[in-house]
């Protein structure tokens, strides 16, 4: 062989190698982009190739396209870990998470725009080609190394290998600044176990889809007798808002504005802290969470519940003498949980009519579903009314707004024409403006729902609660997964059934008080608005297993 070839083979091994190195040690979470997680050198590397270099033949293209295979897939779930990670703080699953690639890519084309969306997704997909086709080649001249070239690569390769092997007997003996760890099967293992715990919580799950408590008594929900109950989900209204001091000034004016127009429209409220089962997006299974009573952490629990025969909260209403609805402006395709949640009506995008414009992902303006939600549901409804309504002004990526309107111009929605709308699309690269834009979009969401409620509740019960934290660009990842929950009406003496070590006056919950798991709001409202107990008391928290 040519000494040109040897000299080419060498260089592009080495090439291959390196790009071997660095694909092992991409980071999986957002918080290893540091200088320190470069210093942990994969022993995979030196072991692959020494293997490589001892095969021959059909062993050596099988061994070392089951190397690229490897490593391509443990990069596609890293970066599913980084999307995840980065969104819903947890990493990604993708036993139960395959449909995040579709709500992602939703989110994408409707956000940057649909060409864009495609140019970005073709772009990522034939990096990916590539860099998996320079792998498998480039391993491939490992075999056309000259006799001295793959003598020096094997000394190379046995040298970090017996280095580690003596670390592990002498521990001490490791150097500060450099480490090293096996990478690829551990951290494919720890998948493995990590899907196996997956299906032990199914397990449970299905167990726990079996015990209700609550729907063997029949709730009669008797001390609502005759009032709407209608529960408002504010999307991405979390603690964060309250809490964090970029937003604190802001959140507390906003919070106090509301309180006072609607103590001056004759309503009270109480307040809590609400611990829902997500962060960051999947605003689905906090909704199935409120009306289940199970906690629903991710898709695959969502996927079983809506198959059993648990009743949701509607159809619990619904049993004892409520109309009931759901709107969700979002809906576009099918509905597949409604044959589980069991409602009378059903409003998604279509059934709604909006006349005007979109707002990029926000299908609606919030103003005008509050408004259709009044005038073609609750005016409409025979007797009381239950309903659910998914709000989403103040969903990512908080951007354009629509600008309020007087409430009776609102009609159709085609007031809303391109001309109503303030604040653009924001660079997810630069997180100052996505930050301000977050602040801006729930602070007007609040002020709207408060303008609905002075000119709307009537008599009313109902619970404006935020859906989950808002993704970490925000605000980091917040220490809980807290989001506030605000219960209104007319009559002082049913916000008083609330159980006290959990709801204080007023808008803003306590800071100590303990956080009301978000599946034990249906158990809340099946217990606390029964018939009092006979010795007068007020009810206790309920379980938060019921």
């Amino acid at each position: 062989m040519p000494m040109k070839t040897h000299r080419h083979a060498a260089i592009f091994s080495l090439l291959a190698t390196c790009l071997l190195l660095a694909l092992l040690m991409v980071p999986g979470h957002p918080d290893d982009f540091t200088v320190s997680h470069w210093h942990n050198l994969p022993l995979d590397v030196p072991l692959i190739v020494l293997l490589l270099l001892l095969l021959r033949r059909w062993a050596f293209t099988l061994a070392r396209l089951l190397v690229t295979l490897s490593v391509l897939t443990l990069l596609l779930l890293r970066l599913g870990d980084l999307l995840s990670r980065a969104a819903f703080g947890r990493a990604f699953n993708p036993l139960a998470e395959w449909h995040l690639i579709q709500q992602g890519w939703t989110l994408t084309s409707e956000t940057l725009g649909l060409f864009e969306a495609m140019a970005l997704g073709g772009l990522g997909v034939l990096l990916l080609m590539a860099m998996a086709l320079l792998l498998y080649r480039g391993l491939g001249y490992l075999q056309q190394l000259h006799r001295p070239w793959r003598h020096t690569v094997l000394v190379l390769c046995c040298v970090p290998l017996l280095t580690a092997m003596a670390t592990l007997i002498t521990p001490h003996s490791r150097t500060p600044f450099l480490s090293a760890q096996w990478v690829l099967g551990t951290e494919l293992l720890e998948r493995l176990q990590y899907t196996q715990w997956s299906i032990r919580d199914q397990a449970q799950f299905a167990t726990a889809l079996r015990s209700d408590t609550l729907a063997d008594r029949e709730p009669a929900f008797s001390a609502l007798s005759g009032r709407d109950v209608i529960i408002i989900y504010v999307e991405s209204y979390g603690r964060s808002f309250v809490d964090n001091p970029q937003y604190k000034e802001l959140a507390l004016a906003r919070l106090q504005a509301v309180q006072k127009e609607t103590a001056s429209a004759g309503l009270h409220v109480r307040s809590a802290w609400v611990d829902s089962p997500i962060r960051g997006g999947r605003s689905w299974l906090a909704h199935s969470t409120v009306a289940s009573g199970l906690r629903l952490t991710n898709q695959a629990r969502f996927d079983r519940l809506i198959t059993s025969e648990r009743k949701s909260l509607a159809r619990l209403f619904k049993q004892a003498g409520w109309t009931t609805s759901v709107v969700l402006p979002v809906v576009k395709s099918d509905w597949v949980e409604g044959a589980w949640y069991q409602v009378d009506r059903f409003f998604d995008h279509d059934a709604l009519d909006y006349q005007g414009q979109d707002f990029g992902f926000v299908t609606m303006p919030d103003q005008y579903t509050l408004t259709a939600f009044e005038h073609r549901v609750r005016a409409t409804a025979k007797g009381p009314l239950m309903a659910h309504i998914g709000l989403l002004d103040s969903h990512a990526p908080w951007g354009p707004l629509p600008a309020l309107q007087d409430w009776d111009d609102v009609g159709n929605g085609s007031i809303f024409d391109g001309t109503q709308r303030y604040g653009e699309r924001h660079s997810w690269a630069r997180a100052e403006p996505v930050r301000k834009a977050y602040g801006t979009a729930v602070d007007q969401n609040l002020k709207l729902v408060g303008e609905y409620l002075a000119r709307y509740a009537d008599d009313a019960l109902i619970i404006v609660l935020g859906d989950h934290q808002p993704a970490s660009v925000i605000a980091g990842w917040a220490p809980n997964s807290h989001v506030p929950m605000h219960v209104y009406s007319s009559d002082q003496a049913l916000l008083n059934r609330l159980p006290d070590e959990l709801f204080s006056g007023g808008m803003i919950p306590a800071g100590d008080a303990e956080a009301l798991p978000m599946e034990s709001i249906r158990a809340l409202l099946g217990t606390a608005f029964e018939a009092l107990p006979s010795n007068g008391e007020r009810l206790s928290g309920p379980d938060s297993t019921t």
